[in-house]
């Protein structure tokens, strides 16, 4: 079959991208998607030669269709571009695809764009050049490390721990984090200390300040406020018998700058602490407003590339915004200097920040376009970004000391006196107190007042801080932030209770057994040194051979050792107990498994009796009986959320939790129970399944709607609401 000279096609990830990258690059264009990866490693073996440390790939089981019609759909073409996202997993699929369609007289070009607008398509096609071979051995050394360290070491878990469970380079260093935070937690001494705080007026003006000095010493902050009720009470006597003045008044105007436009865990960190927003449904949120939205009849991206951590910003960008600046709100909010800013040490500056594709679509011209939650992360992606140009914001800070005996109280207060780059991202500049307007003479004292408190731990880590800290410290990279948490929580290494991870018992035994036998290789810095190696990979600067060798080095020493002292660890995983066996009366055994503690008869495997123990353990005794043997069931959680057990340790029978309402089919006689999703989400479901299959995600109210007559209502967030009329319930 003849090749088409005349036309080119364009491989895409997404076909989300396919129509509105057509339009932009008009006649003689097609555009075709591989759904992601193409090829990988292989599923059910580790497909890296031991020796020569070369990966062995094979095309996806679950794309041999998509792959296939790629092949097909090529055969037509002479000039194929491949246009995955601009980073090394994105080089790296363009790289697969090429070896998977490579052939005589086909010409491969690569196409980088870091926003999908009109302009920077069409640029990044006119200068098309090939695949950047060093960004794909990047890709593939970090591919190879985690497959090493999760083949080799993997297995060492299922025989010491329990099955299904799994290291990871950089997920078992992130959940080491968690697991170390919660042990300070746990090993935290409380330290008693009392601030004292005193309220003054001053012809009429009153206001709150807090001790400062005392006896020459300060004592401010819970390391020198009295450390017991005798010490403060004694302040208490000395303050209520001194006479006061005011002998200090200072005030400095300080300048703010606004701060660095956003990169993937910034975003992060930002949307978490303003909108609440897990880091999963931030980067969701922020592919869409990367893909683009349908504006005036063309599909457009509102940002730039989200997952970078460089603040790098483009010239044409930074002069953009400034004209911007000038035109909305005059040349004098406009910074002297276009502001640039430079990526922290071991950045990748492949592409810049996260910023708006276009300054002139503000949020406000965007708010009738896109949803609430997606404006929410707009508008914040595009404040912090205008705010880079504009100028610093004057913030005026008054110190006031009052002083008596050999006492000294302070208070600070701040007031704006130029909001500048605040205009834009007013989140960025909060002003903290105000106070009166106040001058150097006498105060009475009105009240003066000292609170018991105790120095706190730091706190448990929540996702978005978990985030940060890794980047902090250079573990994983803007791409798998995500990827890694929800791994860690699919494991149930770790739960997510009130907003905050707490590593489970599975996860810290797990963490403590494989700090013990492998300390090198999940050690902080060696994690963070191996992704330092693979800049230098991408850079050019190391070969894919070199950056292997440094992990694979230690993982082979650590595992030989680790091998030899198996019956060791096996033997210190299992306890003797004095409790027998109510099926055979052999002694049972405390053992640690994929969900937690577990008792295990002595006698197995010709006896295979065994119950949960700790946090696997609790339960809770419900109504529901046992139709196996009429006793009342108790409610457990385990890896696939609540479920009903008997209560009688020699019946196996086990059950979904019902929620007593009814199922709403006609003539169904089923009742709806608890039920998670593969990926985790509780739903509820007829227990009739497969012969009825109702389902729905929100939690069933056992009341008929009053409009439509529906047999149940669902309660959502916002409200009680009916299912089938779609109507808010009173």
């Amino acid at each position: 079959m003849p090749r088409d000279t005349k036309r080119k096609l364009v491989i895409i990830e997404s076909p989300a991208k396919a129509k509105s990258l057509k339009n932009y690059l008009g006649k003689g264009w097609d555009v075709v998607a591989s759904y992601g990866h193409v090829r990988d490693l292989p599923l059910n073996r580790i497909g890296v030669n031991s020796e020569t440390l070369e990966p062995t790939y094979t095309v996806l089981p679950q794309k041999r269709a998509a792959v296939a019609k790629l092949r097909k759909t090529a055969s037509a073409y002479k000039e194929i571009y491949l246009a995955a996202d601009p980073d090394r997993e994105g080089e790296a699929i363009c790289w697969h695809i090429y070896k998977l369609l490579q052939g005589k007289g086909i010409t491969f070009k690569r196409i980088r764009f870091n926003s999908i607008t009109r302009d920077a398509v069409r640029a990044a096609s006119a200068v098309a050049s090939d695949i950047d071979m060093d960004l794909v051995d990047a890709q593939q050394a970090r591919r190879v490390m985690d497959r090493l360290v999760g083949y080799k070491i993997s297995p060492y878990l299922w025989r010491t721990v329990g099955k299904g469970l799994s290291a990871g380079r950089v997920q078992t260093v992130a959940l080491r984090l968690i697991v170390e935070r919660e042990q300070s937690i746990n090993s935290f001494i409380p330290k008693e200390f009392w601030p004292v705080t005193a309220e003054f007026d001053q012809n009429g003006s009153r206001f709150q300040t807090k001790l400062f000095k005392f006896q020459g010493k300060r004592a401010d902050g819970d390391k020198y406020s009295p450390g017991n009720s005798e010490k403060a009470d004694n302040i208490l006597n000395r303050v209520r018998e001194a006479r006061w003045e005011i002998s200090s008044v200072e005030e400095k105007e300080k300048a703010r700058k606004p701060v660095p436009p956003f990169i993937t865990s910034s975003l992060q960190v930002a949307a978490s602490a303003r909108f609440s927003m897990p880091p999963s449904v931030t980067m969701r949120i922020a592919q869409d407003l990367y893909e683009g939205f349908e504006i005036d009849g063309e599909t457009t991206g509102l940002i730039t590339y989200m997952r970078t951590d460089s603040v790098r910003i483009e010239p044409a960008a930074i002069e953009e915004c400034r004209s911007f600046i000038t035109d909305k709100w005059g040349v004098e909010n406009l910074s002297p200097k276009p502001r640039r800013y430079r990526a922290s040490g071991g950045a990748q500056d492949a592409h810049e920040a996260i910023r708006p594709t276009d300054v002139t679509r503000t949020p406000e011209l965007m708010a009738g376009i896109i949803d609430p939650r997606h404006l929410k992360l707009y508008s914040m992606i595009w404040g912090r970004f205008v705010a880079t140009q504009m100028i610093n914001a004057v913030v005026a800070e008054t110190v006031v000391l009052v002083s008596g005996a050999d006492t000294v109280f302070k208070v600070t207060g701040q007031k704006m006196v130029n909001p500048g780059f605040s205009i834009a991202d007013p989140a960025q500049l909060k002003i903290t107190s105000e106070i009166p307007s106040l001058a150097e003479g006498s105060v009475e004292l009105e009240n003066v007042s000292a609170e018991q408190k105790f120095t706190k731990p730091l706190p448990r880590y929540s996702e978005a801080a978990l985030v940060s800290e890794m980047k902090k410290k250079a573990i994983g990279r803007p791409s798998t932030y995500v990827s890694i948490i929800a791994t860690l929580k699919k494991r149930t290494y770790v739960e997510l209770k009130e907003k905050k991870l707490f590593p489970t018992e599975v996860g810290t035994v797990t963490t403590d057994l494989l700090i013990r036998l492998f300390p090198h290789l999940f050690d902080v810095g060696f994690t963070a040194r191996l992704e330092e190696l693979l800049d230098l990979v991408a850079s050019g600067k190391k070969s894919y051979k070199e950056a292997v060798s440094q992990l694979y080095t230690p993982l082979a020493a650590s595992l030989e050792e680790a091998m030899r002292r198996l019956p060791e660890i096996k033997a210190s995983m299992v306890k003797e107990t004095s409790e027998k066996c109510p099926k055979c009366g052999k002694k049972l055994l405390e053992k640690m498994g994929k969900f937690g503690k577990f008792l295990a008869c002595s006698g197995f495997p010709s006896c295979r009796y065994t119950r949960p123990l700790g946090e696997a353990a609790e339960a809770v005794i419900s109504d529901v009986k046992c139709t196996e043997c009429g006793k009342n069931m108790l409610i457990r959680n385990g890896r696939y959320g609540r479920y009903l057990a008997c209560s009688d340790s020699a019946c196996a029978q086990t059950q979904p939790v019902p929620v007593g309402v009814k199922c709403p089919v006609e003539k169904c006689t089923g009742d709806l129970v608890e039920r998670k999703s593969r990926k985790g989400k509780l739903f509820y479901s007829c227990n009739r399944y497969p012969d009825c299959d109702f389902a729905m995600w929100s939690k069933p109210v056992a009341k008929e709607c009053p409009r439509c007559g529906f047999p149940l209502l669902e309660e959502r967030k916002k409200g009680v609401f009916c299912p089938s009329c779609k109507k808010k319930i009173d």
